[in-house]
């Protein structure tokens, strides 16, 4: 029934232009930098609702991972944990098989950048989670604190 509401699509939409972008840019654009900026434009073409959910709950995700040190859930396991929710691939074409770590990557630069994404602050470290191609390896690391950011409010946007 989800995956037939209208919304949905649209959000699957939004989240094809990322996984699209991620692949087209690394020959075209090796800056990581104009990468971010790039799916930070990508994210305004979301639906507000979806916007507004994805915010919420990429915000949770990074608030989880800034205490990596204690729970192990940085930004990279989050991710690996939440890709399937979020961007829900269809299992059943080889497609989204080949594709898993570059949906996974995605999912963890917009945790880890989150700040950045939705917050209007300056960007986090750059770490490798922002890869030229989606198959590097990320060291684990937990956020700095400049990657704090406001707690998300205790339930969801109301939609209208």
């Amino acid at each position: 029934p989800f995956r037939h509401n209208p919304s949905a699509s649209q959000h699957a939409s939004a989240l094809d232009l990322c996984i699209n972008l991620l692949v087209s840019l690394p020959s075209e654009t090796p800056d990581k930098e104009l990468r971010l900026n790039a799916l930070k434009e990508v994210l305004k073409k979301f639906p507000k609702e979806n916007y507004e959910l994805f915010k919420y709950v990429i915000t949770h995700l990074n608030k989880v991972s800034q205490n990596c040190k204690l729970n192990l859930m940085n930004s990279e396991n989050l991710s690996i944990c939440f890709w399937p929710t979020l961007m829900r691939p269809d299992f059943q074409t080889m497609d989204a098989l080949t594709a898993t770590r570059t949906y996974q990557t995605i999912i963890e630069v917009f945790i880890h950048q989150c700040p950045f994404f939705f917050y209007d602050r300056p960007m986090v470290e750059l770490i490798s989670a922002i890869p030229s191609s989606p198959t590097s390896n990320t060291a684990f690391q937990c956020p700095s604190p400049v990657a704090m950011i406001p707690s998300p409010p205790q339930s969801p946007p109301p939609t209208p």
